[in-house]
C-alpha cells in the first residue's frame, strides 16, 4: 500500500494538487465571471463606527438627577453682592404651597447694573447630569406678580456647568397658562431642550446651577421650582375659521375710557425707558387717563408701545367698512410733539404686518397743535398706508419713538357718518 509522502510543509502530495487544482478552477472562474461582467466588492467586516447610544427615559426623574431645584429652603439661593438692583429672598406671606416662596424685586438701570438676577444651585451645589432627562423634562415654576399685571416675564433662564459654560432659554409667554401674569398664581414650563448646548458649549452632563437673568424691572413671587416630565401639547386653534366680520360690531367702540376695553391693552410699564400709567389727573373725561414719558435714546431701549384688542384678541375683517371708519382719540402734549413725530397710530394683523401714521397736524382739531391742551385727533381709516392686512386685524397700537411726554384719552374706533 502506498503511503502519500507529505511535504515539507506538513501536507500530503495529493493535499497539494487538489489545492493547485482549486486555485485554479477557482482562477478559471473568476475571469469567467468577470467576462459576464460579474464583479466583487471588498466588504470590511467591522467599520469601527459605534452605534449611537440610545438614551432611554428613566422611570421617574429623581432616578437620574434631584429633581427640586427650590421648595422651602433657601440654602442654595444667591444675590449679586456688589450691586443693588436685585433684591429678594425667602417670603413666608404670599406662597403657592409650603410655607416659603421667593419674593424677587428688581430694576436692571444698564447705566448701574451690568446683570440682575439670582441663582439656585441646587442638590447642594453638585454636578446634575441632565443628559438622561434632557429631552423629556421640563423646568416648571408658579408664579404670580407683588401687584397688578405683567404682559410678559422678562426673564432669561440660565444653566451653568462647572467650567463657566452656558445655555440659555427665554421664558417667553407662549409657556404660560394665561398671556400675562397677574396676582393669581399660574404654572410655567420652560422644556429643557430649548436649551442652546451648542451656543457656549454647556456640559449638559456636570450642571452647577440655574440662574435667573433678569431685564427691566419687575416684582415677582415664584415658587415650586422643579424638574418635571413634559410632553408638549399640540398647540390649541384659538382663532375662528372665519375672521369676526365688521358688521357684527356695534360702533363706535371705545378703546380705552378709564382701562382698556375688556381689560385687553397692554404696555403700561414704568422702566429706564418708558413711564407709562393710568392717571386722574386731569382726563379729557371720565376719571382716568394715559400718561406716557419715555426716552429710547437711552441703552437697550427700542420702540415705546400700547396695544389694545377690541374682539378679545379674534381677528377682525375691518374691508367692507373702510370707507367710513376713523380712529378718534384726545390728546395733550408738549409744543415740540409734532415736529419731533414722535408719536405714531397704527394697526397690526395676524401675519405682524403693520400699518403706521406720524400724529400730524390735518389730524388735530383746528389744524394745529395747542400744547398742554386737550385737543381731538381723528383719523380716516383710509389714510393709513398699505401693509396690515385689513381682513386679519389684531390690534391697534400707539407707538412712540425719541423721546417726550403725552396724555391719551377717549380713544375710539368709530363711523365717520356716526
Amino acid at each position: 500500500m502506498n503511503v502519500d509522502k507529505q511535504n515539507s510543509s506538513g501536507h500530503s502530495s495529493i493535499y497539494t494538487t487538489f489545492r493547485h487544482w482549486g486555485y485554479t478552477t477557482i482562477l478559471a472562474l473568476c475571469l469567467l465571471m468577470s467576462a459576464c461582467g460579474i464583479q466583487f466588492q471588498e466588504n470590511a467586516l467591522y467599520t469601527g463606527v459605534e452605534p449611537e447610544e440610545t438614551i432611554v427615559r428613566p422611570a421617574s426623574i429623581s432616578m437620574a438627577v434631584e429633581p427640586i431645584i427650590f421648595n422651602e429652603d433657601a440654602t442654595n439661593f444667591w444675590l449679586p453682592t456688589d450691586i443693588t438692583c436685585t433684591t429678594g429672598g425667602v417670603n413666608s406671606k404670599v406662597k403657592h404651597s409650603g410655607k416659603n416662596a421667593l419674593l424677587i424685586e428688581w430694576d436692571r438701570d444698564p447705566k448701574i447694573c451690568e446683570w440682575a438676577g439670582f441663582g439656585i444651585g441646587w442638590d447642594d451645589w453638585a454636578g446634575k447630569d441632565l443628559s438622561e432627562v434632557f429631552d423629556y423634562a421640563a423646568i416648571q415654576m408658579y408664579a404670580r406678580t407683588k401687584k397688578d399685571k405683567m404682559f410678559g416675564l422678562p426673564i432669561v433662564l440660565t444653566l451653568e456647568d462647572y467650567s463657566g459654560n452656558m445655555a440659555w432659554s427665554y421664558v417667553g409667554s407662549g409657556y404660560f397658562e394665561r398671556y400675562y401674569l397677574d396676582e393669581e398664581w399660574q404654572k410655567i414650563e420652560i422644556p429643557l431642550n430649548t436649551f442652546d448646548l451648542n451656543e457656549d458649549g454647556l456640559d449638559i452632563t456636570n450642571v452647577k446651577q440655574l440662574m435667573f437673568e433678569l431685564q427691566a424691572s419687575g416684582s415677582i413671587y415664584l415658587d415650586d421650582i422643579q424638574l418635571v416630565y413634559y410632553e408638549a401639547k399640540p398647540k390649541e386653534i384659538w382663532l375662528p375659521n372665519a375672521p369676526t366680520s365688521a358688521p357684527s360690531i356695534s360702533y363706535p367702540v371705545q378703546l380705552f375710557g378709564d382701562e382698556f376695553i375688556n381689560n385687553n391693552g397692554w404696555g403700561l410699564v414704568e422702566d429706564h425707558c418708558q413711564n407709562i400709567q393710568l392717571t386722574s389727573t386731569a382726563p379729557s373725561e371720565g376719571q382716568k387717563a394715559i400718561h406716557a414719558t419715555w426716552d429710547t435714546s437711552k441703552d437697550d431701549c427700542y420702540h415705546v408701545t400700547l396695544g389694545v384688542s377690541w374682539t378679545n384678541w379674534f381677528p377682525v375683517d375691518l374691508s367692507g367698512e373702510k370707507a367710513n371708519l376713523s380712529i378718534s382719540l384726545d390728546i395733550k402734549g408738549s409744543p415740540d410733539l409734532l415736529t419731533k413725530q414722535a408719536v405714531r397710530f397704527g394697526f397690526e394683523d395676524y401675519d405682524r404686518q403693520t400699518s403706521f401714521l406720524s400724529l400730524d397736524a390735518s389730524m388735530l382739531e383746528g389744524g394745529t397743535l395747542t400744547p398742554d391742551q386737550w385737543q381731538k385727533v381723528q383719523i380716516p381709516f383710509s389714510a393709513f398706508p398699505a401693509g396690515a392686512n385689513i381682513k386679519n386685524i389684531k390690534q391697534f397700537l400707539i407707538r412712540m419713538d425719541k423721546d417726550g411726554e403725552v396724555y391719551l384719552d377717549n380713544i375710539r374706533l368709530e363711523m365717520t357718518n356716526s
